[in-house]
């Protein structure tokens, strides 16, 4: 766990000293430690109210440039999707923002709610088209990263492991035919990651893998991480695109596979340097089972074709 404690940082926020601070563990984060900050005080005093403070977790997202992270989460913030960061506290790139009242999505209260759906979506695009990143996330050569890591720190490697190296590399070569053009990604579209309050706004939060990429693989990325239909993976890419086009659908359906690879040689490297409680193993082999499923749908070799 992170050196670093909530009341080290609450410490360095000048606005709160003289308030009552209170904080509790927020959940959700698999690496990083989260936690809900309550000020007491005047209402409209500065500082009173209630924040998000964020603690990044330690060496098992050695891969994260933290300066990047913030730069990127500016970058959204001013696309107003996400909400900006009041303070950041050194050392460890500690982070509080304002709290969001409304309702962390969950993977049931998105797939089966078309109002939830296009929220998501229009969000997506909001920041596709309003922000810029200043960094590029290549995420064949992230693979590339966290395989030799893997082999450096003596990772588990379970055997399909290969097997699903070479389908990545199936699908990055046929990815080299008409790459679109690169938008602010998020890259890590988890359900826990959309805020969605009364007033039926979705946010955006959590950028710390955010980088200029292809908009597909985000599409790719939030359809395999929510239990979709085949009507709503559809529904995703023609609110995207404002109508069905094939072509774009193929390479949406591609990223699934090759966001299960990225995560699933992610998880064997957590499984050595994480001094975090979590079942990185299980969490890697679920992923795996997944790839190995979209692997075998029986138009993957259309998608091949079509991208």
């Amino acid at each position: 766990m992170s050196d670093v404690t909530p009341d080290q940082v609450i410490a360095q926020v000048d606005e709160w000293r003289g308030h009552e601070v209170r904080f509790e563990v927020l959940g959700g984060a698999i690496t990083n430690h989260n936690y809900l900050v309550t000020v007491d005080g005047p209402a409209g005093r500065p500082g009173v109210g209630k924040f998000v403070l964020r603690i990044p977790g330690d060496d098992a997202d050695a891969l994260i440039d933290r300066e990047c992270d913030q730069r990127n989460h500016a970058a959204a913030a001013a696309a107003g999707v996400t909400p900006p960061v009041l303070h950041l506290i050194q050392p460890g790139y500690c982070t509080i923002v304002p709290f969001i009242t409304g309702e962390t999505m969950h993977p049931e209260t998105i797939a089966g709610h078309p109002e939830h759906l296009r929220l998501v979506v229009d969000a997506v695009r909001t920041f596709h088209d309003g922000a810029v990143f200043d960094n590029e996330f290549r995420v064949f050569d992230m693979i590339r990263d966290y395989t030799r890591m893997a082999s450096e720190v003596d990772a588990p490697r379970p055997y399909q492991t290969e097997w699903m190296l070479w389908v990545g590399q199936r699908i990055e070569q046929a990815m080299q035919r008409d790459e679109p053009a690169s938008v602010a990604c998020h890259n890590n579209l988890l359900s826990e990651n959309f805020i969605c309050t009364s007033e039926r706004r979705m946010w955006v939060i959590d950028w710390e893998y955010g980088g200029m990429n292809d908009p597909y693989f985000d599409l790719g990325d939030f359809c395999v991480e929510h239990p979709l239909s085949a009507d709503e993976e559809r529904f995703v890419l023609s609110a995207y695109c404002g109508g069905m086009d094939e072509h774009r659908f193929a390479r949406m359906m591609l990223h699934k596979l090759v966001v299960d690879l990225w995560w699933s040689i992610w998880a064997m490297v957590q499984c050595k340097v994480s001094r975090r409680e979590f079942e990185f193993y299980r969490y890697g082999t679920d992923r795996i089972a997944r790839f190995a499923k979209n692997a075998a749908h029986p138009d993957f070799e259309s998608w091949l074709a079509k991208v």
